[in-house]
């Protein structure tokens, strides 16, 4: 309507929008198991956290999820943003903590298979007699 009416106070107006200085960080999300997925509570809690912002994940109850190696085995993206960086650093370690306890995914459990073993745990398993010692 300035533009129109106003000229001067159309003319006022800065080139570039005034934007609030924020942290911010994009975290593609890795998978260290492997299995169907049959809930994704992790996603709730990443939804929880104070500096998200948007998640983008095509893992949803029915997926199989593989062994995160390269950004097409990724298992989603999140952005945070937040007023406070040490918000936005507490929010990825809280990520990365879930994605080590495996806490993304409830994975199917099949009949004689270790399904969702990450192999973070698995180093912290002794074998004895052949047995995975649990």
């Amino acid at each position: 309507m300035d533009a129109y009416l106003d000229k001067k106070a159309f003319f006022s107006l800065p080139d570039i929008p005034p934007a609030p200085k924020a942290y911010g960080q994009e975290v593609i999300l890795v998978s260290y198991v492997e299995g169907d997925v049959v809930g994704t509570p992790g996603y709730d809690d990443i939804k929880e956290l104070e500096s998200f912002v948007f998640l983008e994940t095509g893992i949803s109850v029915g997926s199989r999820v593989e062994h995160t190696v390269d950004l097409l085995t990724s298992v989603g993206s999140v952005i945070l943003l937040h007023e406070d960086e040490t918000v936005v650093r507490n929010d990825i370690e809280k990520i990365r903590q879930m994605e080590k306890n495996n806490e993304l995914f409830t994975l199917k459990q099949h009949q004689g298979m270790i399904s969702g073993m990450s192999t973070i745990n698995l180093m912290n398993m002794s074998l004895g007699e052949g047995k995975l010692d649990q």
